[in-house]
């Protein structure tokens, strides 16, 4: 039952990470809004000469991105009951809510920030499910273990092999379907589109509650 509750979690948090995604990418001129891998190369280049007004707003998007991965260290640390979870999709939830609320005009790395550091600390809260360590954030490698795990059990008939397969699987189709439901959101209510996306947060909290028996509090009192 436990492995099943932590499944459909990973699952759900998938969605929400396909929905933030998109989300970002719709919205804001192609940039994704869950990894600083191509932020990274963009500040690299501008190190090398490249003339890039929006040089300053990059490098602090990276430190509020790596100020996110932090915060998941640092806060259990020092607060030894927080359930780091459910502190993950209050996050997601404020920055959510909070992006719904900026105007179109608005410079597009600053519209960022707060999912940069919102998908952050998914990504640490959230590492995956069934034995196998998963990003609900970005599905690059999420292919890859699909990919691989399956050409595997066609050359070895291997069942872990096979179970691996179709987990990784369904959680690129829960991201994917995030990445739809972001896309109708958008064209029906614009940059408000980000407040649907509080659905499945909300059933996701619900799904960790359950998971914990209801009786870990968020912080400690």
């Amino acid at each position: 039952m436990k492995e099943n509750m932590e499944r459909w979690i990973h699952f759900n948090m998938a969605l929400i990470g396909g929905f933030i995604g998109g989300y970002a990418i719709l919205n804001h001129c192609d940039l994704f809004g869950s990894a600083q891998t191509a932020n990274m190369i963009s500040i690299a280049m501008d190190a090398a000469g490249r003339a890039d007004s929006n040089w300053l707003v990059r490098i602090i998007g990276l430190l509020v991105y790596a100020a996110g991965l932090m915060s998941t260290v640092f806060i259990p640390y020092k607060i030894k009951k927080i359930n780091m979870k459910l502190f993950s999709l209050i996050v997601d939830a404020i920055a959510l809510t909070v992006v719904g609320f900026f105007p179109a005009g608005m410079n597009h790395f600053l519209a960022l920030y707060p999912l940069f550091f919102a998908t952050a600390i998914q990504w640490c809260s959230f590492k995956g499910a069934d034995g196998f360590v998963s990003s609900s954030i970005f599905s690059t490698n999420n292919l890859r273990q699909c990919t691989t795990s399956f050409a595997e059990y066609f050359c070895t008939k291997d069942q872990e092999a096979l179970r691996k397969g179709k987990f990784f699987g369904k959680v690129l189709i829960s991201y994917h379907i995030g990445v739809m439901v972001s896309f109708l959101s958008c064209q029906a209510f614009g940059l408000k589109g980000s407040w649907i996306a509080l659905i499945p947060v909300c059933t996701a909290m619900l799904l960790v509650l359950e998971e914990s028996g209801s009786k870990v509090k968020v912080l400690p009192v």
